[in-house]
């Protein structure tokens, strides 16, 4: 068996292969191409396997191994860095590593999502980074407004653009008065954008149990639901509810030394899509559904309102897990039953045809 390590970059990559006994047969930095592997690989008469980091750029790699039938890993980028440390780092000692990882079967595998729903989870990630793009600028939108005692969401909402607008002129001075003409005006584009993909998630056709699932859970949406799914892929992957909470970034880390327990905040591991899918969820299963409420606001007097958010969002993914992970319909909230209130909600999505 041939150990093929794959050191992957945007314009180039380094290829390292070993054979069963560690003695390396082939090494070679070669475009970032098709042809560089059908070069490459062409030459080898033994069975191989070939590993690579799961850096942004391997849905190609992936697509080609697969069309020749090549066994592809996918090694978890901080976790292979945990286990191989080396004072010289270069592209070379980095696919050597890789190829030696794999040959003893020490590979800290990442999930590689197949390729049929890849195009899904590209478009519901799209969508999440314009709605944080449109976060931020409503944000700017509002410090500019208070630097001239002007509170955008009291007196004008966001829902729609041109009444803010013209709430704003006379309120504002010529300079900021153009700057929020030309904020609002990005607004609009961003929320038509957002429009448009929500329109192509609602067209894949994948997933159906999966959905009818958990789009009774409140919050959760049409279009929410098609995110979760895509980023989840297997929920079998998750042996429990704690390590699926855990993955969406919905528990804070712990630093525990010497009998001192503290929270590790800021942690990064796991999928941040998810997070901000559970997050979405939260905000409107608080706003629109009374049990929710009641649990949020319970949290609230208790720990403040980020961390009563965090708390509902992991809620609802641990109701998430147990509904896909046992296959069984959604039953309630804690225990009680759960329906929309019929009654005006903020934040709302701003109206891009307003």
């Amino acid at each position: 068996m041939i150990h093929v390590g794959i050191d992957l970059h945007t314009r180039n990559m380094v290829n390292v292969a070993i054979n069963d006994n560690a003695e390396m047969v082939r090494q070679a930095k070669m475009p970032a191409c098709p042809n560089s592997l059908d070069t490459f690989f062409g030459e080898f008469q033994e069975p191989v396997q070939a590993v690579v980091e799961c850096t942004s750029s391997w849905y190609w790699l992936s697509d080609w191994f697969r069309d020749h039938q090549i066994p592809l890993k996918l090694a978890h980028a901080k976790m292979v860095k945990a286990i191989s440390y080396a004072k010289v780092k270069t592209d070379k000692v980095d696919a050597k590593t890789l190829a030696e990882l794999l040959r003893v079967g020490l590979i800290p595998e990442a999930y590689q999502i197949r390729a049929d729903q890849r195009e899904l989870r590209e478009l519901t990630r799209g969508r999440l980074r314009m709605i944080q793009r449109r976060g931020k600028l409503q944000s700017s939108l509002w410090n500019l407004g208070i630097k001239y005692n002007v509170r955008i969401g009291e007196d004008m909402g966001w829902r729609y653009p041109s009444q803010l607008l013209e709430w704003l002129r006379p309120q504002l001075p010529a300079s900021a008065r153009l700057q929020s003409e030309l904020m609002i005006e990005e607004l609009v584009g961003l929320q038509g954008h957002i429009h448009v993909l929500e329109k192509a998630i609602e067209q894949m056709g994948d997933f159906t149990r999966q959905l009818e699932l958990i789009a009774p859970i409140p919050g959760m949406g049409m279009v929410n639901s098609w995110t979760i799914l895509a980023e989840i892929g297997d929920i079998q992957r998750f042996p429990t509810d704690k390590q699926f909470v855990s993955y969406c970034r919905l528990v804070p880390g712990s630093k525990d030394s010497g009998g001192t327990r503290r929270h590790k905040s800021g942690c990064k591991d796991g999928n941040k899509y998810l997070r901000m899918a559970f997050g979405q969820a939260a905000v409107s299963g608080y706003t629109h559904y009374g049990p929710v409420k009641k649990f949020y606001n319970k949290i609230k007097r208790r720990s403040g309102k980020n961390v009563a958010r965090a708390v509902v969002a992991k809620e609802m993914a641990k109701i998430v897990w147990h509904v896909l992970a046992r296959n069984e319909p959604y039953k309630g909230f804690k225990g009680q039953p759960t329906r929309v209130a019929q009654q005006g909600y903020w934040p709302q999505p701003i109206n891009p045809s307003a």
